[in-house]
Formats: structure tokens, C-alpha cells, sequence
């Protein structure tokens, strides 16, 4: 699921047209952070995954459902 929700960070955040350094400064975490979610090596808190839905403006909800669905897709193939 890490590695689901770091691609789906990682995707949005391109989609919004944030480099990897901008959009830490804009959630105000670390760039290498940011880079480990996006890796799906860090195992994000609930307080920081609320912060990143917040900048990608979408609900927290909104942001997991995607990940989900991108891990049932991962699982089908």
C-alpha cells in the first residue's frame, strides 16, 4: 500500500505541476521526505498524509480512495 500511495502522491503532485522541492516547501516537510513517500519507504503519519491531501487540494478521503484503486489494479494484474 506505501508504494501505491507514494505513486499516487507522486502523480497528483506532477499533475499540479509541483517539482518535488516545491510542493515539500509547500506542505512543509522535507524534500527527502516527500521523496520517501513518493518511493514508498517512509510509512507517512495521518497528520502529515492530511497535510499533503490539503496541498493537493482534495479530501484526505479522496487521496486514498486513488491509492486504493491503484493497489486493487496492481493486485488484478
Amino acid at each position: 500500500m506505501q508504494r501505491c500511495l507514494g505513486q499516487t502522491v507522486r502523480d497528483l503532485r506532477g499533475s499540479r505541476g509541483y517539482s518535488q522541492e516545491s510542493f515539500a516547501h509547500a506542505v512543509s516537510l522535507h524534500r527527502t521526505y516527500i521523496s520517501d513517500i513518493e518511493r514508498g519507504e517512509r510509512n507517512v503519519s495521518l497528520h502529515n498524509l492530511v497535510r499533503i491531501a490539503n496541498t493537493l487540494e482534495m479530501p484526505l478521503s479522496q487521496l486514498l480512495a486513488i491509492a486504493e484503486r491503484s493497489l486493487e489494479g496492481m493486485m488484478e494484474d
